[in-house]
Parts: C-alpha cells; sequence; structure tokens
C-alpha cells in the first residue's frame, strides 16, 4: 500500500511539472484543445531502425511488419520527459514477467535536444547496453534535464559506468540512420494521432488498447491481458 501511495504521489508531482513545462502536446481536435486519443494505424506503428527488446535481448527493428499472433508494445516516449521515467521502471517490471512480448521504443522529441539525446542511447545497442543507458538515462533524468545544463557530460558518465567504449557511442550515435528513424517516429506520431508522452500501445491477436501517461506495471499487464 505505501509503495501504490508514494508511486500515485509521484505521479501526480510529475503530472503538474510536464503540464506546466509544456511537455505535453496539446492539439486542436473537433474543434477542442486537449489530447485527442491515439488513431491505431498497423502501418505506422513500427518502422525499421527502432530500438526494439524481445526475450530480453535489444536489437533495431529490421522493417514495419506488426505480428498480431503474439503481443507488441510500441511506447512513443522522450527521454526528457517526467512522466516517462516514472513509466520507465514499470515497464521493466512488466518486459520481466512477459519476456515474450516484442516491446518497441519510439520518439517524440519535446524540446530542442529530444533527437540529439535519443541517438545517443539509441547507438548504445551496438555495444549491446540498451536496455542498461536507457534505464539510467531515464532514472537520473533530474540530474540533466534542467534547463541550461549540458546533458552531454552526464550521458558520458553513465556509459562509462556501464564500461562502454564512449568513442564509439559519440561515432555511432552520429549514423545518419538515427536521425531518419526520429525523424520517422516523429511523423509516424503525427499520423497516429499522439501527442501525449508517454503513449503506449498495445497490439495482439485480440486486438488494440493503449495507455497514456505514467501508469503502474498493474495496469500496463492489464492492457498486455486485454489483447491477448
Amino acid at each position: 500500500m505505501k509503495s501504490e501511495i508514494k508511486f500515485i504521489s509521484a505521479v501526480a508531482i510529475l503530472t503538474i511539472i510536464v503540464v506546466g513545462a509544456g511537455l505535453y502536446i496539446s492539439a486542436k481536435n473537433g474543434g477542442q484543445t486537449g489530447i485527442p486519443k491515439p488513431i491505431i494505424k498497423p502501418e505506422l506503428l513500427i518502422k525499421a531502425g527502432s530500438p526494439m527488446i524481445e526475450n530480453g535481448i535489444a536489437s533495431l527493428t529490421k522493417d514495419s511488419s506488426l505480428s498480431t499472433s503474439s503481443v507488441t508494445i510500441v511506447e512513443f516516449a522522450d527521454y526528457a520527459c517526467p512522466a516517462c521515467s516514472v513509466l520507465q521502471p514499470e515497464m521493466e517490471k512488466l518486459l520481466k514477467n512477459n519476456p515474450t512480448i516484442k516491446y518497441v521504443y519510439r520518439t517524440i522529441p519535446i524540446h530542442a535536444q529530444s533527437k540529439e539525446e535519443a541517438k545517443l542511447v539509441y547507438a548504445s545497442i551496438a555495444q549491446g547496453k540498451f536496455k542498461e543507458y536507457s534505464s539510467l538515462v531515464f532514472k537520473n533524468q533530474q540530474e540533466w534535464s534542467k534547463t541550461g545544463v549540458d546533458y552531454i557530460p552526464f550521458f558520458i558518465k553513465y556509459a562509462e559506468s556501464l564500461g562502454m567504449d564512449v568513442a564509439k557511442l559519440k561515432t555511432d550515435s552520429a549514423n545518419p540512420a538515427y536521425a531518419a528513424t526520429i525523424e520517422s517516429d516523429a511523423k509516424d506520431a503525427q499520423g497516429l494521432s499522439v501527442y501525449a508522452t508517454p503513449t503506449v500501445i498495445f497490439v495482439g491477436p485480440k486486438g488494440s488498447t493503449y495507455t497514456q501517461g505514467a501508469v503502474q506495471e498493474s495496469e500496463l499487464q492489464k492492457a498486455v491481458d486485454s489483447v491477448k
């Protein structure tokens, strides 16, 4: 019970921060200002080059194919989004308990440095450290995402703590393929009417559903079970 109260309090505080900072993107929908519901279009959910975790192993998606014979989760997020950092450990619990689920991460850039930050994290896949590096970036978000703070020294520190080759990470992050992937993420998010981070879409044999904002692992599991 105490852990649930702590989680809810954190979400409430971060939601205020998120809305106040404008990290949730508002859009006109039917003449009213607000966050519209996602329109789930299978052809836009997955594109080649996105970070993917399946059976505990991180890799890059090879194409845009989406199988409905098993459960696929597609999360639209940003490393500087406070609500996304709250959701991250809950998502990690879900994936640990459901290792066969295919999880795909896509970026909705919410500020000027979002693309560069995502490129560095994406590049960690080449060193087999995406899960660990992504987790550290989210976990330490309050340290590096403050206005006027240079995030790069912090990202380097996290990479070094994982024993990564920092020079390789920087070189790999400059690969134009990562920039193209993130551009595609933003474009497809618009096509799906995804205007909030985090938005998580679940697709499986029984159909599709979604969650928005920071929710607990139990809510994520309900969404998974509903589409199994």
